[in-house]
């Protein structure tokens, strides 16, 4: 029987960051990071159904930011030019639209989405829309009026606005 090869070690149990130590355990996976602090923050949903729209808002922006992220390591300068440009066309104004409309179910677009107060599904979004307005497509939500108000509802709460502005800056 041929012997595997470790491709782990104790800070990095899956050989993959990022990683969060709680207590001495660690913790692998963005999106299991991710819900961990929304759950002990408080800022997961307070139902099942808020929890579950949080999901669909992350699994959504988790595609699509897979889709950037492919693009910009793309090797091809060709076929790196021909992906940014559907996504300008296409994958952005889609993005737009489902999320406008996951955000228009809760008060009709008018403040987060889920519940009245700030979750995770928000942060997720103000996270990739950073990138996106950034760096790819400026203009991208001009086509939202409801999604560019709440991206300044939550980029102007206290905390995100403190952070926006004291953050090292990055590339993506």
């Amino acid at each position: 029987m041929a012997k595997r090869k470790r491709t782990t070690n104790k800070y990095m149990p899956q050989g993959t960051l990022p990683v969060l130590t709680v207590n001495g355990k660690i913790l692998p996976q963005s999106g299991a990071i991710n819900r961990y602090l929304a759950r002990k923050l408080d800022l997961y949903g307070k139902t099942n159904e808020e929890m579950t729209t949080n999901d669909i808002v992350m699994e959504t922006v988790n595609d699509f930011r897979n889709t950037l992220v492919r693009a910009h390591f793309e090797q091809d300068d060709a076929k790196k030019a021909e992906l940014f440009k559907n996504i300008k066309e296409q994958t952005v104004p889609n993005f737009i639209n489902q999320m406008e409309n996951v955000l228009c179910e809760n008060n009709d677009g008018g403040g987060f989405f889920v519940g009245s107060a700030l979750t995770v599904g928000d942060l997720a979004i103000l996270d990739v829309m950073e990138v996106v307005v950034g760096l790819i497509l400026p203009t991208a939500l001009d086509q939202s009026e409801k999604l560019k108000a709440h991206r300044e509802r939550v980029s102007n709460s206290p905390r995100i606005k403190e952070w926006l502005e004291t953050r090292p800056k990055t590339d993506m």
